[in-house]
């Protein structure tokens, strides 16, 4: 099977739809690799939880989550009391002498309305709301990582569980045409033994290598119908679903081992995202150092004010216009908060570097190992399936010997099983191939392009 791979435009398409309906294979037709990839992109579980993260990611990369952006707020409010009020009032009169009035009144209202529209705008803090914008930046970047990580690994883990599929049904044919060889020859001992060609022990062996036969057919479906379910729950369809794959394998040839370490160290998913946290860890140490600075804040503020008195001298007060101001906040000590932050801010960074050296060392090595891995198992891929060749003809020969009689059934059973084991020790070195190459291209950087 000619491998297909998924664009970035189609991940797009896939993460929109994620929770769109389900989407199922044709049971009329042969699932393909690309096929249930694109189910799996859909349906998959890994794939819709890390959709969800990555959009949390988007939606906190905004420059007002960051603090670049002013804030607004209104408010308002309404106040009303009844009450028996008692006043005495001191006034002077125009000689100069004092006299007191009293004022007395019961069930007296005030009421008090107030409403305000507020801006509030950070003009400075040590650059510390730029940097924290830069930050939320790159862990979106660093959650679109993520989910590319994801991708892969689910893509990976299909065709494993689809190649696993393929291997069972290729092996399931093979024991039904065997099991169809050895009812031939049972039939044919029987034919034998009634013209006196044949003993009773010739029919009772035959018989026997059938029943065996059998018994492998049967386990040989149950391994098929289990590798089928386990694909299934990748896919993220019903578990029961039934249907055939197409087990056609084809291999790149285009793979070296410098184009795969190269790639491995430019877009590998897994040190890509070790060197974006390797940023976001910069970007904190910068966001820490911010705090040696003072903050410059300020506001501007409309409101209107509003009191009425049924007592009193003063009947009703109104407030109506526009109050601004500035603020300057800095921090002298704060019993050395400030310091350690600073401190371990540049510890993370520094674990953070040497984390990433780490990785890069690591995905060299695998690199390198999953290349020599994949050269070799297509290298005895050649190998078996010339043993196939050989062993299907070793078999076409010895059947026509045992038509003419010249070879024993002893002889003939023997050829069979050879032909059977090779074929399944074929179709095994073609499927782990075939997987290998898929953990090639995931280390490497090519899997999703």
């Amino acid at each position: 099977m000619k491998t297909k791979y998924i664009s970035t435009l189609l991940l797009a398409w896939i993460c929109l739809s994620a929770n769109s309906q389900e989407v199922l294979p044709d049971s009329s037709e042969q699932l393909t690799l690309q096929k249930a990839v694109e189910i799996a992109m859909v349906n998959n579980y890994d794939i819709k939880i890390a959709s969800g993260e990555l959009q949390k990611a988007q939606n906190l990369n905004s420059a007002g989550n960051a603090g670049l952006l002013p804030s607004v707020s209104l408010s308002g409010g309404a106040d009303y009391s009844n009450k028996d009020t008692e006043m005495e009032l001191l006034s002077q009169g125009s000689d100069g002498s004092a006299s007191s009035v009293i004022i007395e009144q019961d069930n007296a209202a005030s009421t008090t309305y107030n409403a305000n529209a507020r801006i509030d705008y950070t003009l400075f803090d040590g650059f510390g709301n730029i940097y924290t914008y830069k930050k939320l930046q790159s862990a979106d970047a660093l959650q679109e990582t993520i989910f590319r990580q994801q991708t892969e690994a689910t893509i990976v883990q299909v065709a494993q569980e689809y190649y696993q599929v393929c291997r069972s049904q290729q092996n399931l044919h093979l024991a039904k045409e065997s099991m169809r060889i050895s009812r031939e020859r049972w039939q044919k001992a029987i034919d034998q033994k009634a013209y006196g060609q044949a003993t009773q022990l010739d029919v009772l062996n035959a018989e026997v290598d059938m029943n065996n036969d059998s018994t492998t057919v049967l386990q040989t479906e149950q391994t098929f119908i289990q590798s089928l379910k386990n694909l299934n729950l990748v896919l993220g369809i019903p578990i029961q679903s039934s249907y055939e794959v197409d087990n056609s394998i084809s291999y790149r040839d285009d793979l070296t081992a410098d184009n795969v370490v190269a790639g491995a160290l430019m877009n590998n998913a897994r040190l890509v995202a070790q060197q974006q946290q390797e940023q976001i860890s910069e970007f904190d140490v910068k966001i820490a150092n911010a705090g040696k600075y003072p903050t410059l804040s300020a506001y501007g503020q409309y409101g209107y004010y509003r009191q009425d008195n049924d007592a009193g001298q003063l009947l009703y007060n109104q407030n109506l216009g526009t109050t601004a101001g500035v603020s300057l906040k800095f921090n002298v000590f704060n019993g050395s908060q400030q310091r350690t932050r600073e401190k371990n801010a540049k510890l993370d960074f520094i674990n953070q570097q040497e984390r990433t050296y780490q990785v890069k060392s690591e995905i060299e090595r695998d690199a390198s190992n999953a290349y020599t891995d994949y050269i070799y198992k297509r290298r005895i891929v050649e190998l078996q399936k010339s043993s196939l060749e050989q062993a299907r003809l070793n078999f076409e020969q010895t059947q026509e010997l045992f038509q003419l009689g010249r070879v024993t059934s002893i002889e003939f059973r023997t050829a069979q099983q050879n032909l059977l084991k090779v074929a399944a020790n074929y179709n095994d070195a073609q499927f782990q191939a075939k997987t290998a190459e898929f953990y090639l291209l995931q280390l490497s950087g090519q899997l999703v392009q």
